[in-house]
Parts: C-alpha cells; sequence; structure tokens
C-alpha cells in the first residue's frame, strides 16, 4: 500500500513539473539553433510540431541572434487552446528537415475578456 501510495505522489510530481511552465499570448518560444553562421539559422524554415502531430506547420517571422553558435531563435508562440500542450521544433533548409527537438510542455494561458454591457437587472 505504501509503495502505491507513493508511486501515486512521484507520478503526479513527475506530471506537475511537465507542465510547470505556462505560456500567455504574446510571450515567445526561444531555442538555440546549432548553424554555420547567423545569416544561415535566420534563413532556416522552422516547423512546430504540437500535441503529437505528425504534421509540421511552419512558424512565420523566427527570428535569430548571437555572434556564434549556437544561436538564439525566437518566435511569437501560435495561438493554442487553453491547457496542457507539447511541441517539438525542427529546421529545415535546401539539404532537408532536422530532427524534431525534444518535445517542450507547457499550459497555455489565456486572460479572460473584459465584462461587457453592465447593466442594472
Amino acid at each position: 500500500m505504501r509503495y502505491r501510495l507513493l508511486l501515486s505522489v512521484v507520478l503526479l510530481a513527475l506530471s506537475a513539473q511537465a507542465f510547470a511552465q505556462t505560456g500567455v499570448p504574446g510571450q515567445k518560444f526561444a531555442w538555440d539553433q546549432v548553424a554555420p553562421d547567423l545569416a544561415s539559422a535566420q534563413a532556416y524554415i522552422y516547423k512546430h510540431y504540437d500535441d503529437g502531430a505528425t504534421t509540421g506547420v511552419s512558424f512565420a517571422a523566427v527570428t535569430c541572434a548571437g555572434t556564434t553558435s549556437p544561436f538564439q531563435c525566437e518566435v511569437l508562440i501560435p495561438a493554442f487552446t487553453p491547457g496542457p500542450h507539447a511541441t517539438a521544433i525542427s529546421a529545415s533548409n535546401l539539404a532537408g528537415e532536422s530532427p524534431k527537438s525534444a518535445v517542450f510542455s507547457f499550459t497555455f494561458v489565456v486572460t479572460p475578456g473584459s465584462p461587457a454591457n453592465i447593466h442594472i437587472k
């Protein structure tokens, strides 16, 4: 019985850590990108694979910076439904697509809209 209880506590702790980071609209995904130079890193086409998808979606407007590899790249987080999500990223050029990154798990949080049409009833 103690073993099962301990195992349950450990599994809950691990699942809580898996989604420990939260993202909101306007924030960015950021990663390190190995490339021969900054121009190459900036020219790659980056795709995100969300929630186990086998087909990637190209990011728009990825920016990379730095003076040596790995370069620091970032892009606005795409619109997700509120809740837990997992995504992986790949880079591609004329030679082909890289393997996907490790899966990154996060919780997407959306601030509620403002109350409207306030009145007495």
